[in-house]
């Protein structure tokens, strides 16, 4: 079994088994390894150690229990640190900030819309926003991260994704362009440049339609048609991973939005998507080191899997 397998096992172990202490000796064990091998396999593979991988997925469940409504105490119990305290100290290690205030987020966010997770993962799209509001998160996106845009420019871009995408829908039903626009939401949280941007809003362009490569050259600048023309030119993302880092960005952003919403697939499609994603996606996402898109991509698969 190659070590990316036993890793991905071994991940899995720890995921059924948050509720209850876990020890590096019996993760090893149960991997069939030495602690000591286990450990430095671990490390290469996943870029954390075992035992504060363990401790963040305690933290990021136990987030998300007290998000639903549980009181801080109950979450640090059934996650297996022995006093609040402890539990609180943790917390604010790891995310900078202490539990008490997730419940003080989550009534904002109620009120005025965003992520309650916002401090482990990406911040989230509703997941049917009209593609009017998302172009309108796009510009508040762009603007947050510092990159210049020309509204009119913006607008045209816009339009004519509407028109190449016109009249596709999303197994969700939601109209397809609403895709590519949350990838270039994505994109702009990641800081990829502008025209990395653009590009992504024409991420599929030439698969899902029949937008001709010459129809693109005259409608999108230089710069955002090469972009869009090398996307096609890589099977996989770990086809270009020391190539093209543009193409990267964007192959890391489509996958995140579809792991969103691939909650409309079959248990089966659900399945393999997940373990492609760990697979291929999830050590090209480490390289680029981008913790709340690493964090994301791990949650969403292992919620698959």
């Amino acid at each position: 079994m190659k070590s990316k397998d036993i890793i991905f096992e071994s991940v899995r172990f720890i995921e059924q088994n948050l509720e209850r202490e876990l020890t590096i000796s019996e993760i090893a064990k149960t991997a069939g390894y030495s602690e000591y091998h286990f450990a430095r396999m671990f490390k290469e593979e996943m870029k954390l150690s075992v035992m504060g991988y363990v401790r963040r997925r305690k933290l990021i469940r136990a987030s998300e229990d007290i998000l639903k409504g549980d009181r801080v105490t109950d979450a640090a119990f059934k996650y297996g640190w022995q006093s609040h305290s402890g539990f609180t100290r943790a917390f604010k290690n790891e995310f900078g900030f202490y539990p008490a205030l997730l419940r003080a987020m989550l009534i904002e966010i109620e009120s005025l819309g965003g992520n309650a997770m916002s401090h482990v993962f990406m911040r989230r799209t509703d997941e049917h926003a009209t593609k009017e509001q998302l172009l309108e998160i796009l510009k508040e996106e762009m603007q947050a991260a510092g990159i210049d845009f020309d509204e009119a420019e913006m607008e045209n871009i816009y339009q004519y994704a509407c028109s190449v995408y016109g009249g596709l829908k999303r197994y969700s039903g939601d109209e397809y362009v609403t895709h590519p626009l949350n990838v270039a939401i994505i994109l702009a949280q990641m800081n990829a440049g502008r025209d990395t941007v653009y590009a992504g809003i024409f991420c599929d362009v030439l698969s899902k339609t029949g937008t001709s490569a010459e129809e693109l050259r005259n409608k999108l600048s230089s710069r955002v048609f090469d972009i869009v023309v090398k996307l096609q030119d890589y099977n996989t993302v770990t086809d270009c991973i020391f190539e093209n880092e543009e193409v990267v960005m964007i192959k890391l952003a489509e996958r995140l939005h579809n792991m969103r919403t691939l909650d409309v697939k079959d248990k089966t499609w659900q399945a393999v998507k997940a373990g492609e994603t760990i697979d291929l996606y999830m050590p090209v996402a480490r390289r680029l080191g981008n913790e709340k898109l690493i964090e994301e991509l791990n949650d969403l698969s292992l919620k698959y899997l």
